[in-house]
């Protein structure tokens, strides 16, 4: 579990949470741990993470590091709300928009990206401060990550390069790793294809892998959890999408959009919705309400995920 523990926990309500989007965040209401710990902080999209990142990383000389799926990506800088550049100058940041569209991402690829990263700012006597919302690389960071070998990249290329239909594919997971068909979505390619890959790679099922006992992690971490009431994060979420359309997401997105995106860059919330409405299939203002209620599913399942850490 992540074990955000009561103390480490800030729970933003009105009159200590709901701040405006540009304003500063509350002080933290704990105490920060001395040098050597590798901060977390983590909370549902639109929740203030960035804001309150910064303002840790002034007070404890700290370097800020994404743990977020999509901030990686170059070109979506606007779309999934990546600290702006002003704030970079000011802290640094770092595993932010170096990725191109075209590339695919995973949990494992970030761990073999931010466990340097920590190493070296723990080195230069600074402060590590990891910030996203996206719970499975929190989970993995402090948790660790289950041992898995290399699996060549010809077994991939082979496997799509196969005229088979996702049934067909989903079928072949059923027979080799049913555990782990019966834990994803039937029409989800890309992880039907990294069970397909594994097994044929390995000779093991990745059930078996996920299944041994990842190695402990050798830091100590102090977790901060941001969890507004739904009606100040309603308020957020409505925000910071009308201040994404003043500062030129659509023309983001149409370029984002030209470069043909990996599976995993067009889970941002908003490209495809905001496709639609640049290809004449919606209007604006429908494809802004699709973007509300798909952030606001996204939010509900981010809260109830770190409930139950």
């Amino acid at each position: 579990m992540l074990d955000f523990t009561r103390r480490s926990i800030i729970r933003l309500r009105q009159g200590f949470g709901g701040y405006p989007l540009h304003s500063k965040p509350p002080a933290y209401a704990g105490s920060f741990a001395e040098a050597g710990k590798v901060y977390i902080i983590a909370g549902p999209t639109a929740s203030g993470k960035s804001t309150l990142a910064k303002k840790l990383a002034q007070e404890k000389n700290g370097v800020i590091l994404n743990g977020d799926s999509l901030q990686v990506y170059r070109g979506l800088e606007i779309l999934t709300a990546q600290p702006s550049l002003e704030d970079q100058k000011e802290v640094p940041h770092r595993l932010y928009g170096f990725l191109d569209p075209q590339a695919t991402w995973s949990a494992g690829k970030w761990i073999s990206l931010v466990l340097p990263e920590i190493e070296g700012i723990l080195k230069e006597g600074r402060a590590p401060i990891v910030v996203g919302g996206t719970g499975l690389y929190l989970k993995t960071l402090s948790m660790g990550i289950s041992p898995l070998p290399p699996v060549d990249p010809d077994v991939r290329k082979s496997l799509q390069a196969q005229t088979r239909s996702q049934d067909s594919f989903y079928d072949e997971l059923q027979t080799i790793d049913p555990e782990l068909a019966a834990r994803i979505d039937p029409h989800d390619r890309q992880r039907t294809l990294r069970g397909l890959e594994v097994f044929h790679g390995t000779g093991k099922p990745l059930s078996f892998w996920q299944s041994q006992k990842p190695a402990p992690s050798p830091y100590e971490f102090e977790k901060i959890l941001l969890m507004l009431s739904k009606e100040d994060l309603e308020l957020r979420i409505i925000a910071r999408l009308e201040n994404m359309l003043e500062r030129g997401v659509l023309q983001e997105a149409s370029r984002f959009l030209a470069r043909s995106p990996s599976v995993t860059a067009m889970k941002a919330i908003g490209l495809r919705e905001f496709g639609s409405y640049l290809n004449g299939e919606c209007s604006l203002d429908e494809a802004k309400e699709l973007i509300l209620v798909h952030t606001r599913q996204y939010a509900k399942r981010q809260r109830t995920w770190f409930r139950h850490q």
